[in-house]
């Protein structure tokens, strides 16, 4: 079962609308929601044209109050108010807490909501993995045709296939472009607790490490 992350803002229109949108679609296990205490009703323009650039976008994302979402069930509060210049918004019931602040971008240009989409992306979701433990194990093997990839922990069958179909469409940034011409085949494999990926072609090991270091799918 997925935890629950309730991220609070001031207005949720901008900052707890990209954390939304960023959780639920980079954290494997952990499904978000937003509010706020001022909520307009409106996502901001830029926000939204942002998570749409980005491909995270849904279009049940809206800008909403507490009273929306105080009779679900959460595992975790996050506040990304910035203490310094706002009163973050309060959520009644006994949840663990956590504050992350970051600069409200409304009324700043379209730069502004890079950067804080860069920040929450950068320092916000670790901080969610770490506080569910989430991770993902890999242990890559050689073999005489190939290579193998076992895969255990916060992974899914359909998450492992989705970075295979990225790199044989040429979307992966992760994997150089002269390892991809030698794979001949993938396959995924689903067995017990593990997601195995075999990858057949003349490929080394180091060479399938270095790219899962890079891959912005595990990590």
């Amino acid at each position: 079962m997925n935890k629950k992350v309730l991220v609070l803002c001031t207005g949720n229109s901008c900052r707890s609308i990209m954390a939304e949108a960023l959780i639920n679609a980079k954290v494997e296990g952990v499904e978000a929601k937003s509010s706020g205490v001022r909520a307009g009703g409106k996502v901001n323009p830029h926000a939204k044209k942002l998570l749409k650039e980005k491909g995270i976008w849904k279009e049940e994302y809206h800008s909403k109050t507490i009273d929306e979402v105080m009779d679900e069930t959460f595992d975790l509060v996050m506040t990304v108010c910035d203490h310094a210049h706002e009163t973050c918004p309060v959520f009644p019931k006994p949840i663990p807490k956590i504050h992350v602040g970051f600069r409200d971008p409304d009324g700043k240009g379209y730069e502004a909501f890079e950067q804080t989409y860069e920040e929450i992306e950068k320092t916000l979701l670790p901080k969610i993995k770490e506080f569910f433990a989430l991770h993902i194990k890999q242990e890559v093997k050689q073999l005489h045709n190939g290579v193998k990839i076992s895969f255990s922990g916060t992974i899914s069958k359909d998450k492992v296939e989705r970075m295979m179909q990225n790199c044989t469409a040429g979307k992966c940034e992760c994997m150089k472009d002269e390892t991809k011409k030698k794979i001949h085949a993938m396959q995924v494999i689903e067995e017990n607790e593990l997601i195995k990926l075999e990858l057949t072609g003349d490929i080394k090991k180091e060479e399938i490490e270095e790219a899962l270091s890079r891959s912005k799918l595990i990590n």
